[in-house]
């Protein structure tokens, strides 16, 4: 840092990069560089274990919450997440994830991931995102960017009531949610949800127009009612915000009903890095992977 070298921007993970693979940002989307800056906590590593277990089918553990504010290591869980998924046959061999994959002692399989990062989706224009075979599209509608990431166009034609290539202006109720999210099956892929940010959106959204907080809590209920009855089926979530402008009446209201729905289904919520593991993330954020393998020499 005092170099110059080491910017915030090294510190600030971002889901939405990772998955668009657009190049901007290699520290997070280059696994072997993400994964050299990572440091395998316990509870991350419990994390990484239960969902690759439930996306192999030998676990129940469908829905998980990470239970963090702003600053403690939410996005960059998201991305471990979905780098370990995302093509493990490939990923580099560093200690992180020598570590992860000791301690998940099963292969990790291969997941198709959709990235719902609620703080790039805009209220009124939506986002861009990426369907499985690279094509790119703008779209409005938080289901219709689940599907998009999934199945692509055939994903927004499974949800549309007439079977056309557009969007559609309510959540899709569960058993349409079900059949998207086994999709990938038929392809021998897992099906990965990584969810961040919601409050951010939602807040904004409902403030504009009242019909969309039940449309809202509409689609996450669904949502976590599909994402169960999926097997190798896995849905990871952050929901609070951290804008602060986000916790007025109307928010606090919103992040209440939100946490009612993922509670029903989700297993413990979840944080990654605890008090004690703070110096050594430090640690692999300033220093390089070969100096600190071995503590007696590093600690002088």
């Amino acid at each position: 840092m005092r170099t110059g070298e080491l910017s915030l921007a090294d510190f600030a993970a971002d889901l939405h990069d990772v998955a668009m693979r657009k190049g901007t940002r290699p520290v997070y989307e280059n696994p072997a560089r993400f994964f050299a800056l990572t440091y395998p906590t316990l509870h991350l590593r419990d994390l990484a274990r239960d969902v690759a277990l439930r996306l192999a089918g030998k676990n129940t553990k469908a829905i998980r919450q990470l239970e963090l504010t702003y600053g403690g290591g939410k996005t960059h869980t998201l991305v471990a997440l979905h780098h370990l998924a995302s093509n493990p046959d490939s990923l580099p061999s560093l200690p992180a994830v020598d570590q992860f994959r000791a301690h998940i002692q099963e292969p990790l399989p291969a997941a198709c991931i959709a990235a719902l990062c609620f703080d790039k989706l805009d209220v009124e224009k939506g986002m861009e995102v990426r369907d499985p075979a690279g094509k790119l599209r703008w779209l409005k509608h938080p289901w219709s960017v689940l599907a998009f990431q999934i199945a692509g166009e055939a994903g927004l034609r499974g949800l549309h009531p007439d079977g056309d290539n557009a969007e559609r202006e309510t959540p899709p109720a569960e058993p349409l949610l079900i059949e998207l999210l086994s999709q990938p099956q038929t392809e021998g892929l897992a099906t990965l949800v990584l969810i961040d940010e919601v409050l951010m959106y939602a807040r904004e959204k409902a403030a504009m127009d009242e019909s969309w907080r039940t449309r809202l809590i509409d689609f996450f209920q669904y949502l976590c009612q599909a994402a169960v009855k999926v097997d190798r089926c896995a849905l990871v979530a952050s929901l609070l915000a951290s804008d602060p402008t986000k916790s007025d009446a109307l928010g606090r209201e919103l992040t209440q009903q939100i946490f009612e729905i993922f509670s029903r289904q989700r297993e413990e919520g979840i944080q990654p890095v605890q008090q004690q593991d703070v110096a050594e993330v430090l640690r692999r954020r300033f220093f390089e992977t070969e100096s600190i393998s071995d503590p007696d020499a590093f600690r002088p």
